[in-house]
């Protein structure tokens, strides 16, 4: 069975730390994950220079507990991302913790050495697809990788909890040339990044969920408390069991489809222990994610066209709220975006990775529904 832990909490108080170790309790401690000496990396999610009140970032207040808990214990701290806009020192600085990181000796990486995945020794053997990720070798300089992910939508994938958020372990724009390779097919992508945590296999996993994104995610959305933390060893398992709190089906994320394949645990709930709280005592409700739903459910060419052409999305800029800075067309892998008098999206050759979306910073862009896809997504959200 996999182990997830669940702990209801509201606030980013000062007692932060102790909650932090009320969580771990049941998954051992945090003695069971380092010891004094070990060199620990901790990789939030640094999207790009945001506030803190957007919740498109791990807390602040997340980071420096995790922090000061492992300093506390012995160990030598470093902290990184690859952001998608800026560097991890921005990201940081945005979010004022900067100066005490430093002040208290914490390394700030910046994730420039891309190696194979034969670096990582500690691994799992896995029937590999994709045997070039481009993974930060920094990594390679710690004994243990925590986790520090935060809870929000996705446009491409609907969510992005603890096992998207390694995909931030793949060195700067190599990221874009794996979502040129998935092209539209959800299922590829997903297999790529559940190969990437696999690989990178951080020791723990901590959710920070008490104040998250629904909707326009993961850096434009809505922000809705949640009032959650959860962690576990297994980032599959716990992502798991947000969706079954946010009341989707997981046939809507690829991720566990993907997972499966490789023989990952932790897909069915029924392979999955919960501790602390019940997930009935913390279901949300009105959970919005702008999902999409696979395009490639026929093997016949033909029908796979018509029903593609059917309930094609389309990413909608918003004019009036974009200011043309050229983000959206920096991002884009496949460059079929250009900046006119108007921003212009070639749709027929749109890949719908989504990266303009996700990286535009006034939130101008969004995944718009024609009514063919809100009747299909209706009908597979009831599956």
């Amino acid at each position: 069975m996999e182990n997830v832990s669940i702990l209801k909490e509201t606030s980013y108080n000062d007692n932060l730390a102790g909650k932090i170790v009320k969580l771990l309790e049941p998954l051992g401690g945090l003695n069971s994950f380092c010891k004094s000496g070990d060199r620990v990396f901790l990789k939030p999610n640094l999207l790009m220079p945001k506030s803190i009140e957007s919740a498109a970032l791990t807390h602040p207040a997340v980071i420096m507990a995790m922090t000061r808990l492992l300093l506390d214990q012995g160990c030598q701290v470093g902290i990184g991302d690859s952001p998608g806009i800026g560097s991890a020192e921005s990201v940081i600085r945005k979010l004022g913790i900067l100066e005490e990181l430093t002040h208290l000796g914490v390394k700030i990486v910046e994730f420039e050495k891309a190696v194979s995945w034969r670096e990582f020794s500690k691994a799992p053997p896995l029937k590999r697809k994709f045997k070039n990720l481009d993974l930060a070798g920094e990594l390679l300089e710690y004994d243990k990788v925590v986790n520090l992910p935060k809870l929000k939508s996705h446009g491409q994938m609907g969510i992005t909890l603890a096992t998207k958020n390694l995909f931030g372990c793949i060195v700067g724009h190599a990221k874009g040339r794996w979502h040129f390779m998935a092209g539209r097919d959800l299922h590829v992508f997903a297999g790529i990044l559940v190969e990437t945590a696999l690989t990178v296999n951080a020791d723990l996993h901590i959710l920070d969920g008490i104040v998250g994104m629904d909707g326009n995610g993961p850096s434009n959305g809505r922000v809705r408390k949640m009032g959650l933390l959860l962690a576990s060893v297994n980032p599959v398992a716990l992502d798991r069991v947000v969706v079954e709190i946010i009341q989707k089906s997981p046939v809507q994320f690829p991720i566990f489809a993907a997972a499966a394949e490789l023989g990952v645990t932790g897909t069915n709930l029924e392979q999955i222990a919960i501790w602390g709280e019940t997930i009935k005592d913390l279901r949300i409700s009105d959970f919005k994610i702008p999902a999409r739903i696979h395009l490639d459910r026929f093997n016949n060419q033909l029908l796979s066209k018509i029903y593609q052409r059917l309930i094609r999305q389309k990413l909608a800029i918003d004019h009036q709220t974009c200011i043309k800075c050229g983000k959206c067309a920096d991002h884009c892998p496949v460059g079929i975006i250009k900046i006119g008098a108007k921003v212009q999206i070639k749709e027929a050759d749109c890949i719908k990775c989504c990266c303009c979306q996700e990286f535009c910073p006034v939130g101008a862009i969004a995944l718009q529904d024609v009514w063919t896809f809100k009747l299909l997504r209706n009908i597979t959200s009831r599956l």
